[in-house]
């Protein structure tokens, strides 16, 4: 019979650093005291959030009105893996993993929370020096005020100071924000960051089509609802999506099932409220406690869940990609895509000559990957591009694939949407084109394309499409839509206008490239790149504006 017994045992420090890894911006770290500070307030009180993001001091705050902390809430806060006491109670929300008192690590190496309950004000802080130097089972937590009385209501002020990232981006959190906040928008909140008024902007909505599980996926996902949304315009990435709850507020994934990089793929989004990803019997975790917001597709509710929202929306998108096809064969349109076609050919002419400054400005900045993926990970179309499809250009092999059905029959259903793949091979028998375009009708990518399409009249006259190099000219968009019913698309004035529009969309949109690969970027740098750009097309493009 053995004399010694082993158990299990844990280092705390290592164990909150480890979770506070998951943290890696300031976007993702505020959230997670903002997401708090919306769910933990009494019944009938309308949630109110400042955040105060302090660039000199390296320092950001997030003062709150909810139920404030008494002395054995913060025992709980600190306690690693503790069990929250509202999930015991039977209220599901999103305090599974007690991250709170980690995420200010992932970017900043003090945290100083002041808290109020009931009329006793608490104040403690935790510095990194204290967590690097305990050794085992606790870490002291300093007290700063103890059981104050105070007139003051109930509240918390989360403070993470001596950030060490090296430039505050505020915008960003604005925005991670604001996409968020649509889980919680039953609950009223109003949150602000600094002077800005965060709100959750729905983009405007071209069609919504909601659907059931079927009753095979409704024995494991049960009762829900799922709504998928079209957007008039392209959606930024952060937008994409079904936001995925499970219960009120307990936002847990945002899953676009892989369609993002498809055609019409980023103009959808969603929502779906599945209590069943907290109900369901397993020892298997739907997500873990990094808050990424990607779930376990191990687990039996998001496989089925996963399945399920795949189908639905590659079904929207399909729809979609069909009803934009038809709107394109008009006369009218034929010829927009003509002209459109002779902008993006100056357009890539001169992204071809930029192709060398991208790559050195990624080598720079210690990227991997050549210059074609700053661009939504696409190609320019060049003979260096690797992606490429049966076509009609160059030799090369194309890949022998055969599409059957999914009962193994191979008939009776649609032939897929996609492109057989292929790869260039100057000895080989076959013709291969650089992969690009739309649909079935792929064509040579070539860089960016610009496509005349209608937005609404509220949307901006152009946008960019990340996603497929696209420069979209709104001929909705009151000034386009003015020059096209007093003339044709063949008139000069209309031309001009759209010249005018696409390179300055392709200005800002090189622009936008440039500062994502170098957030530091001085703003007189970034206006000389954007000046220097649309000169230099402009300059290429004289003989367009005299036709």
């Amino acid at each position: 019979m053995p004399t010694k017994q082993i158990r299990v045992s844990s280092h705390v420090g290592r164990d909150l650093l480890s979770s506070a890894a998951a943290f890696k911006t300031e976007a993702a770290a505020v959230w997670e005291y903002v997401a708090n500070s919306l769910e933990y307030v009494e019944p009938g009180v309308l949630p109110v959030v400042q955040v105060s993001v302090d660039a000199n001091e390296q320092r950001i705050r997030i003062s709150d009105n909810g139920r404030g902390m008494s002395v054995d809430d913060l025992q709980h806060f600190f306690k690693m893996h503790g069990k929250n006491p509202d999930r015991l109670a039977g209220r599901p929300g999103r305090g599974k993993f007690g991250t709170g008192k980690s995420a200010a690590f992932g970017i900043g190496n003090r945290l100083t929370i002041e808290t109020i309950r009931n009329g006793q004000r608490n104040a403690v802080e935790l510095h990194r020096t204290t967590i690097d130097r305990s050794v085992g089972q606790e870490i002291p937590v300093t007290w700063l005020v103890e059981d104050e009385p105070t007139d003051l209501l109930n509240g918390t002020v989360v403070t993470i100071g001596e950030i060490f990232l090296g430039r505050l981006r505020t915008n960003e959190v604005i925005e991670y924000i604001e996409r968020l906040l649509q889980a919680y928008r039953a609950k009223q909140p109003s949150v602000a960051v600094n002077d800005h008024v965060c709100e959750y902007k729905q983009p405007e909505i071209v069609a919504t089509k909601t659907f059931s599980p079927s009753p095979a996926q409704a024995k494991v996902l049960g009762e829900c609802t799922l709504a998928i949304k079209v957007s008039r315009v392209p959606l930024s990435d952060s937008q994409q999506g079904v936001v995925i709850t499970a219960g009120e507020g307990n936002h847990v994934g945002t899953e676009d099932c892989g369609i993002g990089r498809k055609e019409f793929g980023n103009y959808l989004f969603g929502d779906i409220d599945v209590p069943a990803l907290e109900t369901f019997e397993t020892p298997i975790q739907p997500y873990d406690d990094s808050r990424s917001l990607k779930l376990n597709a191990e687990h039996p509710v998001v496989r089925t869940l996963i399945g399920f929202l795949g189908s639905k929306l590659e079904e929207v998108r399909q729809e979609q990609a069909r009803a934009s096809r038809e709107a394109h064969k008009t006369e009218q349109m034929r010829r927009l895509a003509q002209e459109a076609d002779k902008i993006a050919e100056f357009l890539n002419k001169d992204f071809e000559h930029l192709r060398e400054k991208l790559e050195q400005i990624r080598a720079a900045a210690a990227s991997r990957g050549p210059a074609k993926s700053l661009f939504g990970g696409s190609g320019s179309g060049s003979s260096a591009d690797d992606s490429w499809a049966r076509g009609t250009q160059e030799r090369g092999i194309v890949d022998s694939v055969e599409h059957q059905a999914s009962d193994g029959s191979g008939t009776g259903r649609t032939a897929p949407d996609v492109v057989t793949s292929a790869k260039r091979d100057p000895a080989g028998k076959q013709s291969v084109d650089p992969v690009g375009g739309d649909g079935r009708n792929r064509r040579t990518r070539g860089g960016f394309h610009v496509r005349y399409e209608r937005m609404g009249r509220e949307q901006p006259r152009s946008e960019y499409d990340r996603t497929s190099l696209a420069i979209l000219i709104n001929l909705d968009h009151p000034a386009v839509a003015n020059a096209l019913r007093n003339s044709s698309s063949e008139d000069p004035g209309f031309k001009r206008l759209s010249y005018e529009i696409a390179f300055s969309e392709y200005a800002m949109a090189l622009g936008h490239e440039l500062i994502r690969q170098d957030p530091d970027m001085l703003a007189d740098d970034l206006l000389f790149d954007v000046r220097a750009t649309l000169n230099r097309v402009t300059r290429a493009a004289a003989p367009l504006y005299l036709g």
